[in-house]
């Protein structure tokens, strides 16, 4: 899917307030931003073609073994990596849940079985090369219980398991399956930097798995994908920034009041969801409510109803501060 992702503010000049993309509240940390002002002069220059200096810093801040990550352009380069190197195979996604598996799949010819995320645990993976789960879920926050998930890897060890890890620093708990490596040859871990440390624009990520599937992954790359200034984005934030649980903990209980205030008004129905973003039903099209609140309120939702599974009546919305958020409040409460 080239366009129909949140964040779609180009489309929309005058947004005061973007609640359709995923990231921390707050836009880049301060010491982030001033650091990227002060080597710019690293564009002059080509970066590392592989991005194996930030790899290696990476093993050594999580304690893995040499050749178990490696640096890709966004989450989204990892999935179509894998998708690549498993081409033609059996991928089983559940839904609904980021769209770019199923794209990804689509593009390097697999054929796809889809299940309902409620259907988790139940299912049977015969016949099955791939399994794709989000976890937390986007676009609902959904959370995978660990223990099924580690057993699900333990007991169909010729089956790939790929977990986007994207969203687990938005939560209370720790559930990555990180520690897991180590154990699980067919276990892949995919990560995010852009969304904790608010640089999508960047497009950061990386993946953890055996080194064979590094290697494999490897194979298939060009080099200078990442660009400079990103890999000096992820140096600087796996050197100097750890995540401010404080601040995560009052964004998740604020999601919460969030939630709680949009379920009150008429009409409208939240999923409930752990972390800081979550689905909304609306009583009308998601999409003329979208085009209504970017248009007389300069406010951005998600429209959710192309994620497979869901009506066109659901959107999404990632929390703000307070004073933001009673803005969408009031807003919705008009329409109801």
């Amino acid at each position: 899917m080239i366009k129909g992702h949140g964040d779609d503010i180009y489309d929309f000049p005058d947004i005061r307030i973007n609640f359709s993309s995923n990231v921390i509240p707050g836009g880049v940390h301060p010491s982030l931003r001033n650091h990227l002002s002060s080597c710019l002069k690293c564009i002059e220059c080509y970066p590392d073609p592989l991005g194996e200096g930030l790899a290696c810093q990476i093993e050594h801040h999580k304690h893995l073994s040499a050749g178990s990550v490696m640096i890709t352009n966004g989450a989204v380069e990892a999935f179509y990596l894998i998708a690549e190197m498993f081409q033609g195979k059996k991928s089983l996604i559940f839904y609904p849940s980021f769209s770019e598996y199923e794209d990804a799949c689509l593009k390097f010819n697999h054929q796809i079985e889809f299940f309902h995320q409620t259907t988790f645990g139940d299912v049977g993976y015969s016949g099955l090369d791939l399994v794709w789960i989000c976890n937390p879920n986007n676009p609902d926050g959904r959370i995978y219980d660990q223990e099924k998930l580690v057993k699900e890897i333990e007991d169909n060890p010729n089956i790939i398991f790929v977990v986007d890890e994207a969203y687990t620093d938005f939560l209370n708990s720790d559930i990555s399956l990180e520690s897991c490596l180590p154990e699980y040859r067919n276990l892949i871990i995919v990560k995010s930097l852009t969304k904790i440390f608010a640089i999508p624009g960047l497009r950061l990520g990386y993946l953890l798995a055996d080194s064979t599937i590094i290697d494999g992954l490897y194979r298939q790359v060009m080099p200078w994908r990442i660009n400079a200034l990103a890999l000096e984005a992820g140096r600087f934030c796996f050197s100097n920034l750890d995540h401010d649980k404080q601040e995560v903990a009052g964004y998740l209980q604020e999601s919460q009041r969030f939630q709680n205030a949009i379920n009150d008004i008429d009409g409208f129905r939240v999923e409930p969801s752990s972390t800081t973003f979550f689905l909304v039903e609306a009583p009308f099209s998601a999409a003329v409510l979208k085009n209504h609140l970017a248009h007389n309120n300069n406010i951005l939702i998600r429209d959710a109803s192309n994620f497979r599974g869901l009506t066109e009546n659901y959107f999404r919305v990632s929390v703000q501060a307070p004073k933001e958020n009673n803005q969408l409040i009031e807003a919705l409460k008009e329409w109801s």
